[in-house]
This record gives C-alpha cells, sequence and structure tokens, in this order.
C-alpha cells in the first residue's frame, strides 16, 4: 500500500494549533474549520512553504520504506526499469540473430526480406516520451532482389503540444523544413493511416510484424506508431496490433557475419564498430532522385524518410552483395543511373556452373576461376596487373652506404663507414670539401680543415 500523502493546508493546521493556546484546545476538526477560512485568504507566496513541507514529509515517509537515489526516485524502481530495459535490448538481438540464422538454415538467408522504418516529427513533450509525426516511410528489402516496395506518407496531426510551437518551427526548419499544423500537408485521419502502415508491413511479413531502424530512433518511432495508434479504434478494440522496432545497426552487424561464413571469407576484422562506423558513414547522403517530391523541390532530400530507408537499402546492398556475388541492379541495390563498380566472373567448370566469382577485394575462395587466373587478374577497374605476374624486384631503398669524399654517393649521415675495397685507399678530388672525420674531437679543429682541395695551390701561384 502506498504511503499517504501529505497536504500542505494540513501542514498549516498543525503549525497553527502548535503556535495558539486556542488552537491546542480545539478538536482537530473544528482547527481544520476554523484555519480554512484563513487558508482560503492567504496567497500562493504564503502557501508556497507548506506545500514544500508537505513534499518533504512525502520524501521522508517513502524514505523510511525504501532507498531513494540522489533525484529522489525509489531504488527499486530505477532498477526494475534498467532490468526491464536489458530484458528487451536482449530480446531484440536475440530476435535479429534468429531471423538471420533461421534463413541461413534454410539457405534463403539473400531472400529473406526486411522492413525499414523512419518518421520525422514536429516536436516532443517535454517531460514525457511523446513525439508528434510529420512524416512516414518504409521500405521491403532484401539482399537479392533490392527495394522491393517503398510505403511513403506525410502526415498532418491537426496540431502540435500546447506552448510548443517555437520549438516545432525551429526543428521543422533545421530539418525536414515541412509546414506546421493547421498548414501540415498529407493525411490527416491518424487512424486510417496506422490501419494502412500495417496493412502494408503485414503484406510484408505476415503476422510478425518488424522494422528496423537507427538505435538512436528506436524511442522515437515506437512513440509515433502509439500516437497513430491511439486514434485507431480497431486496433484498440482488437487488443492492439504490436510493431516490435529493432536496430538496424545490429541487423547489419549479424547479416555481415553470416554472409562472410556463407561465402568462406575470413571475419576476424568485422565487429559491432566496424559495421556502425560503416552505416553512419551515409555513402549515399547526396543521391538525387530518392526522396519524396516535396522534399526534393525544397532542396531538403537528406531529412527526408522516403530517402533514408533507400539510402539504408543501398548501404546494405554496397556493404554486402559483393561478398555474395550478387548482381546489382540501380534503382533497386544501388541509384538510379549508376553503374556497377564491378563485374561478376562466371565459372566455367562444369561442376561450378552455379558458382561465380567476384572481381574485389572479397572473392569468392572457393571459385576456380578466381584460383586459377590469380596472377593475370586484374583489378576491379581493370588498369592494374597483378604483382605476382609481372618482373619487377623491388629494390630496398632504406639502406646507404656514401662517403663525402666520394662523388655520386649518397651521404651516410655519420651512421655508416663508407664503403670500399680492402687495400684501395680513397681518392680526393679536387673541389670537394674535406670534411673533418668523426673521431677528432671539436677542440682541435682547425678553419684549415674547412678548405678546398686546390685552392693553396692556386694562391701560391
Amino acid at each position: 500500500m502506498a504511503p499517504k500523502k501529505h497536504s500542505g493546508f494540513m501542514m498549516f493546521v498543525n503549525e497553527w494549533r502548535d503556535r495558539n493556546a486556542d488552537g491546542r484546545r480545539m478538536t482537530l476538526a473544528q482547527a481544520v474549520s476554523h484555519c480554512g477560512s484563513i487558508w482560503e485568504k492567504m496567497t500562493v507566496q504564503q502557501r508556497g512553504p507548506y506545500n514544500s513541507g508537505a513534499k518533504d514529509a512525502d520524501v521522508r515517509e517513502r524514505a523510511k520504506t525504501e532507498r531513494l537515489n540522489c533525484h529522489g526516485q525509489a531504488v527499486s524502481q530505477v532498477e526494475q526499469k534498467q532490468r526491464e530495459a536489458a530484458e528487451s535490448l536482449m530480446h531484440m538481438k536475440r530476435t535479429i540473430e534468429r531471423i538471420v540464422l533461421d534463413a541461413k538454415r534454410s539457405h534463403d538467408l539473400e531472400n529473406t526480406r526486411f522492413v525499414f522504418a523512419a518518421f520525422n516529427y514536429f516536436t516532443k513533450a517535454v517531460n514525457a516520451d511523446i513525439y508528434v509525426p510529420a512524416e512516414f516511410a518504409a521500405c521491403e528489402y532484401s539482399l537479392k532482389e533490392g527495394i522491393r516496395s517503398i510505403y511513403s506518407s506525410l502526415i498532418d496531426p491537426g496540431q502540435i503540444i500546447f506552448g510548443q510551437g517555437s520549438d516545432a518551427k525551429h526543428h521543422s526548419s533545421t530539418t525536414h523544413n515541412l509546414p506546421l499544423p493547421p498548414n501540415a500537408l498529407g493525411e490527416k485521419n491518424m487512424g486510417k493511416l496506422y490501419r494502412n502502415i500495417v496493412g502494408y508491413l503485414a503484406k510484408c511479413q505476415g503476422d510478425q510484424l518488424i522494422v528496423f531502424t537507427p538505435s538512436e530512433n528506436i524511442a522515437m518511432v515506437k512513440s509515433c506508431f502509439r500516437y497513430l495508434a491511439c486514434e485507431d479504434e480497431d486496433d484498440a478494440r482488437d487488443g492492439g496490433q504490436r510493431i516490435q522496432v529493432f536496430d538496424i545497426q545490429y541487423l547489419l552487424f549479424i547479416l555481415k557475419k553470416e554472409v562472410l561464413h556463407i561465402a568462406g571469407l575470413p571475419d576476424d576484422s568485422i565487429n559491432k564498430f566496424v559495421t556502425d562506423a560503416f552505416f553512419t558513414r551515409d555513402f549515399f547522403e547526396f543521391t538525387p532522385e530518392i526522396a519524396c517530391q516535396f522534399h526534393e523541390e525544397n532542396d531538403r532530400t537528406k531529412y527526408c524518410t522516403q530517402s533514408m530507408v533507400t539510402r539504408w537499402a543501398y548501404t546494405f546492398s554496397d556493404f554486402m552483395c559483393g561478398d555474395l556475388a550478387i548482381t546489382v541492379q540501380p534503382g533497386k541495390h544501388i541509384p538510379p543511373k549508376t553503374k556497377p563498380s564491378y563485374r561478376i566472373i562466371p565459372s566455367d567448370a562444369s561442376s561450378l556452373a552455379q558458382d561465380s566469382s567476384f572481381d574485389s577485394f572479397y572473392s569468392l575462395p572457393g571459385s576456380r576461376v578466381k584460383k586459377e587466373n590469380q596472377s593475370r587478374d586484374t583489378s576491379p577497374t581493370g588498369s592494374r596487373r597483378s604483382v605476382a605476374s609481372s618482373s619487377y624486384a623491388p629494390t630496398d631503398h632504406t639502406a646507404f652506404t656514401a662517403d663525402l669524399n666520394e662523388v655520386g654517393e649518397f651521404p651516410s649521415l655519420g651512421q655508416r663507414r663508407p664503403s670500399r675495397a680492402a687495400g684501395v685507399p680513397a681518392e680526393r678530388n679536387t673541389g670537394v670539401w674535406n670534411l673533418p672525420r668523426h673521431s677528432r674531437p671539436l677542440q682541435k679543429i682547425s678553419d684549415s680543415d674547412f678548405s678546398v682541395n686546390g685552392t693553396e695551390k692556386k694562391n701560391q701561384k
């Protein structure tokens, strides 16, 4: 049972009874009746100390039963939230691993479909995890076919959170630049929009509704789905269609590890940090003709949700299609009007009729074509020859021997002795500086040591 909360008025009544003799002779009901008229005439500033004292009394009462942290929160509640967050994260990772491993065991990983989803929002509540959606986009993707379909819609929520018009205007002007309500564009019926989204996800995945988005956007995407679901009467009556939001970056990491294992390539250098860096680099950030019409006309394609999900699909294809020797298609795996940067070499052996070799840094080691032509194979651009097929022998330029008194030799900078044949004295040439030896002390060097051979004879003549 929760502890009883204290009241500022009762704090005033108890103080008045302690300070007045008449109050001590009254019963509690009589004191409350007498102090009621006094409390009504008090200002907010006069009531403030008593209300603050009531809050402090509540904190002390809770502290008697459970420990509190520095923010006045119950430690048990904080630990419970942390456990729930850890369990949710573990469930997400295990589900992603199960989906990928099941597809790998069935030898159908390249045809497994994933849905990438993104939201834009107008504003966020200050003290709550509530986002007002402004735009939504999702795409169905597989490694073999690339982008299969795209669902995109602008959203008009009708109104934004009271008192946050300035924040919404600033966020919109610095990101997606969508007009604010009541001038917002797109669908106004939130329930209808949510049913359409659920129908699209069910068509792509069946009963299990899972979407993938970057880790920093998971909370925002979940909140936007809840915002739309609140207006759906059918969803509330049927118990709710739960849309699970998972981390797309963890999916990229697990997929990359399994793809390399299928291709027989080493995966020692692949870890979560490498795949996250590759994903966040966003190579296709400025790709034209992949955003919605509004953002194409307003030059805000970077912040368009349709552009986001499309770029994520291109990133997956660029990172893994080469490992499986999948021929990429412009508009599905790579941006439109783009030529592939690699080529697929079909095998010439009957036993390897279904295999192929990907001519790039990642190549299928089981391909006979790659092994037989390794010495004369070309680079992905076809302009460089293999080092194994060239007669060029590299020269070691790290070791030198030289003498300043020998013409044409590189100086040793005092670290090596001059190289000469045994018993052959070094010849001195005219015009060469006669420098002192390193073994002579500095104090015994005179000006005559720094002279040019031949100049003394000329002076004598």
